[in-house]
């Protein structure tokens, strides 16, 4: 629902926009509300509701807004994700630019290794930039932290995320990766470097450090 107001003496308005529910389902997928999302996000499932404000004077355009989602799943160009859930707010709608100390939870993501039970924190620079402050998850007895980054979406090469193990049980570890033929006893540290592009990812020149 949307309600638009112009003034002509003045050539001022605004409009206010109202979301009560938008469900991604397989008829209707995000690349259908912009083509901004092609290639970045696909196959999602959930609803998205919020409301957001533009305003225009001669001076110039400003638009804000906040959007919700919970228990969204959907692939995305980091790896699969079920489980998101996140409010954001845009202090620039119109560019896709949110305010900094965004948080998103998630049950579950994989980006060339599955993880349970994080958050990340970001912010959006505008429709193709993602900046990754920073991301937590419990992992394998110990810990998984995800490094900050920007995400670029615009241009097509391969992107890298670099994820911090602390602490991480070397059995449960093993088992979490697939290693059915290999055991181990002891406790981790290390560095896991993801290159990933499509809707995939891998490790690529992982260090682990035997306490």
């Amino acid at each position: 629902r949307s309600e638009l107001r112009h003034a002509f003496a003045s050539s001022s308005g605004g409009a206010d926009l109202l979301i009560m529910s938008m469900r991604f389902n397989d008829g209707f997928q995000p690349v259908d509300l912009t083509p901004l999302a092609l290639g970045v996000i696909a196959n999602a499932e959930g609803t998205l509701a919020g409301r957001g404000r533009i305003d225009w004077t001669p001076d110039g355009v400003t638009s804000t807004g906040t959007f919700t989602t919970a228990g969204s799943n959907f692939a995305a160009a980091f790896g699969s994700v079920r489980g998101a859930s996140t409010t954001i707010v845009f202090d620039d709608l119109l560019g896709l630019r949110s305010a900094p100390g965004q948080r998103i939870s998630l049950d579950e993501v994989n980006p060339g290794f599955p993880v349970f039970g994080g958050t990340i924190d970001y912010q959006l620079l505008d429709a193709t930039r993602i900046q990754i402050e920073g991301g937590r998850w419990p992992f394998a007895g110990g810990e998984l932290v995800l490094k900050p980054s920007v995400l670029d979406f615009d241009v097509n090469a391969v992107r890298r995320l670099e994820f911090e193990l602390r602490g991480v049980d070397a059995a449960v570890f093993l088992t979490e990766l697939g290693f059915e033929n290999i055991n181990a006893s002891g406790v981790f540290d290390g560095v896991l470097p993801v290159e990933f592009s499509g809707l995939g990812g891998r490790i690529v020149d992982g260090k682990l450090v035997a306490r």
